[in-house]
C-alpha cells in the first residue's frame, strides 16, 4: 500500500491476529480488516487522514445534520460508535455535520445547598464520570476531527476500566486526562453535562434508549433501523447535493 512505509509495516506485523489479511495492502482497506489487524490507530494516522485531507478540497454544501445520544458504558453505544460512526466518519464526514451529547440515560438533581447538579448514570458512577469527561472534551476540542477519534478510542476498548481506558486513548490522541478533570470538576464542567442533560430531556419523540439517533433534528424508527444497520448509506441517501463522496457511489 502505497501510504504505508515499510519501516510501519515491520512494526506492525508481532500485533496481527490470526484473521488479520496476509497482504498488507488489505490492512487498511476497511474498518474491519484495520480492527482484525489491531492497527487501527495506524491507519487512521497514515492512510484515512491523508484520504480526509484530500477530500477537503472538495466544497460540499447542505451538510446532513446527525446526532448522536450515548451514554459512556453502554454496550450498545460502544458497538454502534465503533463500527457506524466510525465507518461514516472515515468515508462520508465531509457531508455530515456530527453532533455527540454524552448523557443518555442519566437523572439529574438540583443541590441548592451546593448550587449544583448532581448526576446518576445507568452504569454507575464510572459512567458518570466517563460523560462529563467526553462532554469537556468535546468542549475543549469542538472541531469533530479533534476529539472524535479520542471517544471512539474509548468507546472501542472493552478492556480496560474506563479511566485506564481515558489514559491509554488520551497519550494516543493528544488529550491530558489532567487537564479535562481541572473541566470535570469545576462549574463550568457541571454546568456543560447540564447541558448535555438538556439536549437529551427536550427531545422529541423523548428517547426510549439508547444510542438514540436523529437525522436533521428528526428521530424515526425507520431511522434508527437504518442507521443501526447502514449508517454511511442513510447519510449518503439523505445528502441532496449534486457531489458525494467516492463511498456514496460504491454498492
Amino acid at each position: 500500500m502505497k501510504f504505508l512505509t515499510f519501516a510501519l509495516i515491520i512494526v506492525f506485523v508481532n500485533n496481527l491476529s490470526a484473521s488479520c489479511p496476509s497482504d498488507p495492502a488489505e490492512w487498511c482497506l476497511n474498518i474491519e480488516n484495520a480492527k482484525s489487524c489491531n492497527i487501527v490507530k495506524q491507519c487512521w494516522e497514515n492512510v484515512w487522514s491523508i484520504k480526509r485531507r484530500q477530500s477537503d478540497q472538495i466544497e460540499y454544501t447542505g451538510l446532513v445534520n446527525l446526532t448522536l445520544y450515548y451514554e459512556t458504558l453502554c454496550p450498545d453505544c460502544k458497538n454502534f460508535m465503533s463500527s457506524q460512526i466510525l465507518n461514516a466518519f472515515l468515508t462520508v464526514k465531509d457531508i455530515m455535520n456530527l453532533t455527540l451529547v454524552p448523557y443518555g440515560n442519566a437523572k439529574e438533581t438540583w443541590r441548592n445547598e451546593t448550587k449544583l447538579w448532581q448526576f446518576e448514570c445507568q452504569h454507575g458512577s464510572d459512567e458518570c464520570w466517563g460523560n462529563l469527561l467526553h462532554t469537556c472534551v468535546i468542549y475543549s476540542k469542538p472541531k469533530t476531527d479533534d476529539h472524535l477519534p479520542f471517544i471512539l478510542c474509548m468507546e472501542g476498548n472493552n478492556v480496560d476500566d474506563i479511566q485506564t481506558s481515558a489514559t491509554k486513548c488520551g497519550l494516543k490522541y493528544n488529550v491530558s486526562i489532567d487537564e479535562m478533570e481541572k473541566c470535570m470538576f469545576s462549574r463550568l464542567g457541571n454546568g456543560l453535562q447540564h447541558e448535555m442533560a438538556a439536549k437529551t430531556e427536550i427531545l422529541n419523540p423523548p428517547h426510549k434508549y439508547v444510542p438514540w439517533i436523529t437525522l436533521n433534528g428528526e428521530h424515526t424508527d425507520e431511522i434508527q433501523k437504518q442507521a443501526e444497520n447502514n449508517l454511511v448509506d442513510l447519510i449518503c441517501k439523505t445528502y441532496k447535493g449534486t457531489k458525494k463522496p467516492e463511498a456514496c457511489n460504491q454498492k
